[in-house]
Parts: structure tokens; C-alpha cells; sequence
């Protein structure tokens, strides 16, 4: 294609519906469905259709076949069986009082240093530690033991845990300067990326995608003879792609998370799940803010997918709570639920009573939580939720 050539512009329409629960899903996806197009019309109703400018014919055919595969990715997977436990999506709840403009005032775009990467201000800062402060007790009544995590995990244990195979588009490679001195001479005299690029080589370990998985390769090869509850905090990061990454505080590239992990026998971990979804339910109604509990799915990319979310709908094993932001009325899941009946287990070799054993995580992704009650809340913590104000 020459400098003068004039886009294509092509518009593809999906071959069927696409069911509400798999339209946010589905948006997310098509990032890598897009990528090298220009910017288009994007409709994401009971029939999707996106227009897009392409390079040339071939270019756009390769959307267009991207796109298809996508969609196929959704139609006909089982959708999730109408099990929410909590509905307070049109509770009539306001920002109280004006938007914050003072020194605790927390103004997204002004945060944003990089690509998915912002600064919260003071506010949102004293959000997260009095969430802290409630998850931590939340956790030592529930058993479980503290531990600390690395920001990063060796490429294997991302293996076990079947990230790579499930969650490809999430992951973020490590990248370290060669051991070599000359690369090192000219690493440091380089003036832009691709001079620097050049001196990397591949590492041994990625950025830790989830808290958990530092837990479970901790006690990699465990033989449990009672169950154990562990909790910890600690930097994830997923990568969400860079239109996303550009505008969204929510869908960080770099966020923490505290996590409470249970391992144990089938009945056990049932039970358990049971337990802190009531107390999820509880945390969500005390709050008094818009929201729901509902079942949900991963985000499962590849072509598993279909096999994995029926698999998920089937066994009733994930759970999210989502906050209806109070900007633009968008959903977003800030906390989520998960059972994982013998798959860490078996992966990690985790045996209790003399089989793989059965995982429960609960997950709190801090700064989600942060953005979401800072919509609804001003600055002055005696104006908050009981829950929140007694960790100030």
C-alpha cells in the first residue's frame, strides 16, 4: 500500500445474537481482533457490527475472519443460570455531596502516568487502606494466616496453574538487559526503545497476573492433614490492551489485590465457598451502594473458551460482585468468588486426606473497589459507610 492509498473501510455484521451476559466479554476481546485498524463504529447490540478502516483488501479480510472466530467463540456456549444473590443495581444511592475537588480529590486523568498505569490521590489512597484494614479482619475471622507475595512468578508456576494456556492475553513478560558487557555499554547509551530492545533477552520470570498463585507455589507438594486458609496482598498486573489501558482507571495494567485462599477436601471447600459468599453478600448490603452478585465467567480468550465457560455455568463455581460506577452507570467486577475444585491442586501437587485438593479463592481488586466507592463517597471519612469509617 503506497502513502496516498485510501483506507478500506469495511463494516462486519455477526451471524447471530450474542446474549447480554457475553457482550462485556466480547468487547474486550475484539482488541485483538482490531489491532493496525482505524477507528470505526463499534455497535455491540443483540447482533454485533463493527465498521473499521484496514490497510488493504487482505487486511481487512483478516479482520473480518478474526472477528468471525471471535463470535464463534461465544455462540452457543451455555450462559449462566439466573442465580444472583444480591440485586441493588437501581438502589437510588448519590455522590454525596459535590465531586470532590479539594486535596483529597482523585481526578483519573491526571493520574494516569502510562499506558493502564495511574497514581491515585490521597483519597482513594485512604479507601484502600481502610479496605485493607476490613479485608484483613475479614480473613483473620475466617482463619487464615498472612503472607506476603512477589510481584513476580516463575514461568512455570504460571504453567500449573494453567494461566498461560487459559489467560494468554493477560500476561506480562519479564524482560532483563543481556549478560553481556558490551550490551550493557549500549543499553545504557541508547537514546529510544527499539535501541534498547535490543539489548534484552527473554527472562525467566513474568509480572504475577494473581495473588494466589505465590500462595499455591508456596506450598507446592504440601501433604495437608488439616485445611488451610492463607491470605495475602500484593501487585498484579494483567494486561487489557491499549486502547483500554489508555482510559480506563479500572482495567489497570499494574493494580493490588488481596486474596484469601482455602484449601481443603470437596465438603470443606463447598462449604467454605458457601460461607464467604454470604459474607460477600453481607460486605455488598452494608455498603448500601449500587450493585449486584451474580455468577460470571473468565475471560477466556482462546479457542477453550466455549468448553470453559460451559464448564463454569454448569458447575456454579465463580461469583462477582460488580459495582455500578456512579459516572456512567458501567459495571464493574471488584470483587470475584471462585471455586476451583482439584485444579490447583493437581497442578500444584496439593494433596489433602491423599488426593489433589480443593481450592477456594475470594479476590479483592483494591484499586477497582477505590474507584468505585470514590464515586459515591466524599472525603470526609466520618461520611462513610460504618464499615469503612471505624478503619480510619
Amino acid at each position: 500500500m503506497t502513502d496516498t492509498a485510501a483506507p478500506v473501510r469495511r463494516t462486519w455484521t455477526a451471524p447471530g445474537e450474542l446474549h447480554p451476559d457475553d457482550r462485556r466479554e466480547f468487547s474486550a476481546m475484539l482488541r485483538y481482533c482490531l489491532d493496525g485498524t482505524g477507528e470505526g463504529r463499534i455497535s455491540l447490540e443483540a447482533v454485533p457490527s463493527i465498521e473499521f478502516d484496514a490497510d488493504d483488501d487482505g487486511h481487512a479480510d483478516r479482520v473480518e475472519r478474526l472477528l468471525g472466530e471471535a463470535f464463534r467463540r461465544f455462540a452457543g456456549a451455555a450462559q449462566r443460570p439466573a442465580r444472583t444473590r444480591l440485586d441493588r443495581w437501581d438502589l437510588a444511592a448519590r455522590p454525596s455531596g459535590p465531586a470532590p475537588t479539594g486535596p483529597l480529590g482523585d481526578t483519573p486523568a491526571d493520574g494516569r502516568i502510562g499506558p493502564g498505569l495511574f497514581v491515585s490521590g490521597p483519597r482513594n489512597a485512604l479507601l484502600i487502606r481502610a479496605l485493607e484494614r476490613l479485608l484483613g479482619q475479614t480473613a483473620a475471622r475466617l482463619g487464615a494466616d498472612e503472607y506476603t507475595v512477589p510481584a513476580l512468578l516463575p514461568w512455570s508456576t504460571l504453567e500449573k496453574a494453567g494461566y498461560t494456556g487459559n489467560f494468554p492475553q493477560h500476561i506480562t513478560a519479564a524482560g532483563i538487559v543481556r549478560p553481556d558487557l558490551d550490551a550493557l555499554d549500549r543499553f545504557g547509551t541508547a537514546t529510544d526503545l527499539p535501541g534498547r530492545a535490543a539489548e534484552l533477552e527473554f527472562g525467566p520470570v513474568a509480572l504475577a497476573p494473581a495473588v494466589c498463585m505465590g500462595l499455591f507455589e508456596r506450598f507446592q507438594g504440601a501433604r495437608l492433614e488439616e485445611p488451610l486458609t492463607v491470605t495475602a496482598t500484593g501487585q498484579c498486573s494483567r494486561y487489557e490492551g491499549k486502547a483500554v489501558a489508555d482510559t480506563s482507571p479500572t482495567r489497570r495494567w499494574s493494580f493490588s489485590m488481596r486474596e484469601i485462599v482455602y484449601i481443603g477436601d470437596r465438603p470443606s471447600a463447598r462449604a467454605f465457598h458457601a460461607q464467604t459468599l454470604d459474607e460477600l453478600i453481607a460486605l455488598a448490603e452494608g455498603l448500601g451502594l449500587p450493585c449486584k452478585v451474580q455468577p460470571a465467567s473468565d475471560p477466556f480468550f482462546t479457542k477453550a473458551r466455549p468448553q470453559m465457560a460451559q464448564y463454569q455455568a454448569a458447575m456454579d463455581v465463580k461469583y462477582e460482585l460488580v459495582g455500578r460506577m456512579a459516572g456512567d452507570g458501567s459495571g464493574v467486577a471488584i470483587s470475584s468468588l471462585n471455586y476451583h475444585n482439584q485444579h490447583f491442586g493437581k497442578g500444584f501437587d496439593i494433596a489433602f486426606g491423599g488426593q489433589p485438593g480443593f481450592s477456594v479463592c475470594w479476590a479483592f481488586g483494591l484499586e477497582r473497589w477505590a474507584e468505585w466507592l470514590g464515586g459515591y463517597l466524599g472525603d470526609d471519612p466520618s461520611d462513610w459507610p460504618d464499615a469503612l469509617r471505624e478503619q480510619c
